[in-house]
């Protein structure tokens, strides 16, 4: 069994307790938030409104879903909202008692997780490194018998490979057997539409999350979106109250303010990737894998390991995540994750002086 506390870039507080620092000192380029920090006012709107803590949330987030609902042109029993999409991920395997799972990656641990606690067989479709880790939705569709839940993440975490929803949205359609799960917690950082726009089917849930978009993780707040028949699955294991009220407040100010601030993430990043890549790129022993989202994905030829190149990082102050624990990669591939401009520099230039040597 994989231990889920050690499959997770991120752990910002672990580390600034383990330096002797405080979190403010450090620059977290080890998980996947958005370069832009919060939004505006929703720091303000919180403390507003933080006396409602006093009383219970709603019991399922009915105001939230309903703004959520509205925004994409959805029925309310088409979305459920969670604490994070992790609560969908762990919650979606055992409710649908499948004996087969099967995981496109390399990619995020905890389906895998997921699925092992579910007491489910779990198979791997392999990207691979000679192809750039793109996905041949031909070969997938190709493996698939039926009966199986297929997790798909797009952009997909680590390599930042993406495929049209259109082709997943289509190769679902074309598998009625099959249960596909697609984890867009990613996609608001990029111009594809979202699958949450297209028909709903009733093998296919899609999941959002306002934690990396918003820069709010430690309210955790994601949705599941199904079709209502899918949804019946689920609904009966939903428990209630399970989403915090300030997490409740959080989501709607952000559905009603957010969409300025979305759209000038995905302006920062047009801006600014292209330049950070090439500079990954230019780095002594450095290949970049290709990819579109705000993570990349490195590989280290040469001598220097990542978790080496981790703890040289971490002397600096910079945190970037060493990714020998994805399933598919090995001890040579870490990811960064750009954050501001001023950082970015900073962190090529810890780097370059790092590899040199």
């Amino acid at each position: 069994m994989t231990d889920q506390q050690n499959v997770h870039g991120g752990n910002i507080l672990a580390t600034a307790r383990k330096l002797g620092c405080a979190v403010d000192e450090l620059i977290d380029m080890s998980s996947n938030l958005t370069p832009l920090g919060m939004a505006p006012g929703l720091v303000e709107d919180l403390a507003a409104r933080l006396g409602e803590i006093r009383f219970l949330p709603e019991s399922g987030s009915e105001t939230l879903v309903a703004l959520f609902a509205v925004r994409h042109g959805l029925r309310p029993a088409q979305v459920l909202a969670g604490t994070g999409t992790t609560e969908f991920i762990h919650g979606l395997p055992a409710a649908l008692g499948l004996r087969q799972g099967l995981i496109v990656t390399p990619t995020y641990a905890d389906y895998q997780v997921a699925c092992q606690l579910a007491g489910m067989a779990v198979e791997s479709f392999p990207l691979r490194p000679e192809e750039g880790f793109r996905l041949d939705l031909a070969q997938l569709s190709a493996q698939l018998a039926g009966g199986e839940l297929v997790f798909i993440c797009n952009p997909n975490n680590p390599t930042g490979g993406m495929v049209s929803s259109a082709a997943l949205h289509q190769l679902a359609k074309n598998h009625p057997d099959t249960v596909f799960l697609v984890d867009e917690s990613y996609i608001s950082f990029l111009r594809e539409p979202s699958l949450v726009g297209f028909p709903r089917l009733d093998n296919l849930f899609v999941l959002g999350s306002f934690s990396k978009v918003y820069g709010i993780p430690g309210l955790r707040l994601g949705f599941l979106i199904a079709s209502e028949g899918g949804m019946q699955r689920l609904v009966a294991r939903s428990k209630p109250w399970g989403v915090n009220r300030l997490a409740q407040l959080a989501g709607e100010f952000l559905l009603q303010h957010g969409d300025a601030y979305v759209a000038e993430a995905v302006r920062f990043l047009e801006q600014h990737r292209p330049a950070f890549v090439r500079g990954l790129a230019a780095l002594p022993g450095v290949e970049v894998m290709p990819g579109e989202a705000h993570f990349i994905l490195c590989f280290l030829h040469g001598a220097m390991r990542a978790a080496e190149l981790r703890e040289k990082m971490l002397a600096r102050r910079i945190m970037i995540r060493d990714c020998a624990n994805f399933s598919g990669l090995d001890d040579r591939y870490f990811r960064v994750s750009m954050q501001s401009e001023a950082n970015n520099q900073q962190c090529l230039a810890a780097l370059a002086d790092i590899l040199k040597t």
